[in-house]
């Protein structure tokens, strides 16, 4: 009975550490954050530390004002079972924050947000 009892307690702390390292952690961006970038960025995408669940993970993206700037509802289907990405409009310079929102495999929910710079046509991205 014992050796029973202690068998449980050691499945139910290793069932329950499993699944906190699976949390949705952004590893890096296109662009990075804080970066500048060329007018005619293409698209956002990012790279998480676990596979997530594409059709419950969104990207939304601010622009200077703080308006929402519309984006194509279809994420890229092949960028990876880590990656979230979205084409993005030709964007006019000035600063826009991308807010995301992921869901892990195992149903985690993580989010953030990170800004970038558009650079003014014939800057040099300093």
């Amino acid at each position: 009975m014992y050796l029973c009892v202690v068998l449980f307690a050691l499945f139910m702390l290793l069932a329950m550490a499993g699944p906190a390292a699976a949390h949705g952690i952004l590893l890096e961006s296109t662009p990075r954050s804080g970066e500048t970038v060329a007018v005619g960025v293409s698209r956002v995408d990012l790279r998480f530390n676990s596979r997530i669940e594409h059709t419950l993970s969104r990207i939304l993206l601010a622009g200077p004002s703080g308006e929402p700037v519309p984006l194509p509802a279809g994420l890229f289907k092949k960028a990876g079972p880590d990656r979230l990405a979205v084409p993005l409009p030709i964007l006019p310079p000035g600063l826009y924050t991308a807010h995301w929102r992921v869901f892990t495999v195992d149903g985690h929910l993580s989010h953030g947000r990170f800004s970038f710079q558009i650079a003014q046509r014939g800057s040099h991205g300093e």
